[in-house]
Order: C-alpha cells, then sequence, then structure tokens
C-alpha cells in the first residue's frame, strides 16, 4: 500500500505565496495550488474550505512573520514599547528587516488589507486569529501613544498609525511593486519621515464637543 505523502501547512503556503505574488495574482485557486504543490485536491480541500480562507492564512502568516521581527526590534531599545521615540522608530523600521527576510510575504502583506480578508468561507477559528491580530496591533498603537506622548486619544494613535503604517507601508509597498526588494536607503528615509512627524506639535485630545461638531 502506497505511503500517504504528508504537506505541512507551512510548504503549502510556501507555494501559495509564489502564486499569489507572481505575475498572475488572480491565478491563485485550491486546484492551482494542488498542481503547483503536487498534493493532491483533497489534501488542500482539507487544509483551506476556501481561496478566502487560503488568503485569510496567508496574510496570518505574514503578520505573525511581522510581530516577530517587531518584538525584536523592540526588545533591542531601552524601555521596550514605552520608550518613547526610540519604540516608534523601532516598530516603522521593523517592516524593512521584514521585506528584507521575507520578500515574498512583504509583497503580499502590502497588498492586502487585513479588512478585505473577512467572509463566510473562512473558518471560525480563522476569523478569531484576524480579530486577534487586530486586536494587539491596536493595542501596539496605543501603547506608543502612550509612551510618546502619555496619551492614547485618537489623535495621538492617528499620529502613531502615520508613523508605523502609511510611512513605511506607502514607501516598501512602492519599492516591492516597482523593484521587487526593499531599496538600500528605504531605512534612512523611514527613519527621518518618522523622527519629522513625530517633532510636530501634537493636536489636543478630541473632546465630546469636538466629535459631535464633525459628525453634524
Amino acid at each position: 500500500m502506497a505511503r500517504t505523502r504528508l504537506y505541512p501547512l507551512d510548504d503549502l503556503l510556501d507555494v501559495a505565496e509564489q502564486i499569489v505574488t507572481s505575475a498572475d495574482p488572480a491565478g491563485l485557486t485550491l486546484r492551482a495550488l494542488a498542481t503547483a504543490s503536487g498534493a493532491s485536491n483533497g489534501t488542500i480541500y482539507h487544509a483551506f474550505r476556501s481561496k478566502e480562507e487560503l488568503l485569510a492564512r496567508l496574510w496570518l502568516r505574514c503578520s505573525e512573520r511581522l510581530d516577530s521581527v517587531t518584538n525584536e526590534a523592540l526588545e533591542a531599545t531601552h524601555g521596550g514599547v514605552e520608550s518613547g521615540v526610540d519604540a516608534v522608530v523601532a516598530v516603522a523600521q521593523a517592516p524593512v528587516v521584514f521585506a528584507d527576510r521575507y520578500p515574498t510575504s512583504a509583497q503580499l502583506f502590502f497588498a492586502q488589507r487585513s479588512e478585505q480578508l473577512y467572509s463566510s468561507d473562512i473558518a471560525p477559528e480563522v476569523r478569531s486569529a484576524l480579530e486577534a491580530s487586530r486586536r494587539r496591533f491596536v493595542s501596539r498603537l496605543r501603547l506608543l501613544a502612550t509612551g510618546m506622548w502619555d496619551r492614547s486619544d485618537a489623535v495621538a494613535v492617528e499620529a502613531i498609525t502615520a508613523c508605523v503604517v502609511d510611512i513605511p507601508g506607502g514607501l516598501l509597498q512602492r519599492n516591492l511593486t516597482t523593484h521587487g526588494k526593499v531599496e538600500a536607503a528605504s531605512g534612512a528615509r523611514i527613519d527621518a519621515a518618522v523622527r519629522a512627524v513625530l517633532a510636530l506639535p501634537l493636536a489636543p485630545p478630541p473632546t465630546r464637543s469636538n466629535t459631535k461638531a464633525k459628525e453634524s
């Protein structure tokens, strides 16, 4: 009797990542993954109930890898996530290391927004993992804001988001789309841009009256 070949989930995700970051990302289907990996259709459908779940699992692995790199960067600072400017710069620089270490993961991560991944075709545990990832991300933004300005209101968190999401994400997405890799000067540009944003005066926290005025 022939022995059933086992396909570790990470190996299947590696193949799927190569497909989705190729010249034809629309070509990622469960059947295409089976063909490219050499796994049976049954194996693929057992691992991923739908293309949507496959994409969600791919994104989650990218997010976990970026989290790991970010934690390494924070551990190298004095004071960790609450060490002010150093912590914000470290978190903003982490995507550069992530993109250098995992280039295909970075291409996928920066091209896909997590809110686009929610679907009725993903397993409950995958949905829970997506929600947990988002909660950790928001918590980190608030901790960075507290370490920087001793406040974590919407204005402060928005400024931190500009530093650790908008600046590195925009620059790296352009690098990866245009060149397929991170330019050597990217780290220095992110550092300079983030420090410039942090040097700007922060607006006062929003008040209830200001919020009502905006809504009207």
